[in-house]
């Protein structure tokens, strides 16, 4: 094996492993959300603790919108329709249905997009919300994004529920199910 031969199927292993990461800790995303708002009804999805705050269903459609600007758009290069000052004026306008829709919608055209990616992707330049950034920023930007706004959605129906919160894991559960 010559080294370019090498040094192709290294960079080749290793957009392989960005990419099935990013698809990775969406999908894991989507189901810590689903379990969720399983757990709530369509009032206590809209709840906040006052006016400036968001509900979980503003963070939905917001990783919802961001995911669509800065993978489906922005990488996948699909006209942006992006309505950011929605997203957070939303006010109980969409059932736990909806948003659910919505957000596997986002996941699933960013996961096709993410799929279709190779190294010259990952490493092209593209202009998303006015910044400029390459293949890899944009997929890492709104991956992390998503994951963090999870994490508040899982707070907030822990605050909601108390100890009436379900857990989806625990350290006694099945191994191939993924902590929450």
């Amino acid at each position: 094996m010559t080294t370019n031969q090498s040094m192709n199927n290294t960079t080749d292993l290793l957009t392989t492993s960005i990419l099935r990461e990013a698809v990775h800790l969406l999908e894991q995303s989507c189901i810590k959300i689903r379990h969720c708002l399983n757990q709530l009804d369509d009032q206590q999805a809209w709840f906040r603790t006052h006016p400036s705050a968001n509900s979980i269903g503003n963070l939905i459609l917001h990783i919802a919108g961001n995911l669509n600007q800065w993978v489906t758009s922005g990488v996948g290069q699909k006209p942006d329709h992006r309505d950011r000052e929605a997203e957070f004026a939303a006010d109980q306008s969409l059932s736990q249905t909806e948003l659910l829709k919505r957000m596997e919608q986002a996941v699933t055209q960013a996961t096709a997009a993410i799929q279709s990616c190779d190294a010259a992707i990952l490493l092209s330049s593209f202009e998303i919300q006015g910044f400029q950034v390459n293949g890899h920023e944009a997929i890492s930007h709104t991956t992390t994004h998503f994951v963090g706004h999870t994490h508040q959605i899982i707070f907030i129906t822990r605050m909601i529920l108390g100890d009436r919160y379900q857990f989806q894991w625990s350290p006694d559960a099945d191994r191939n199910q993924v902590p929450i």
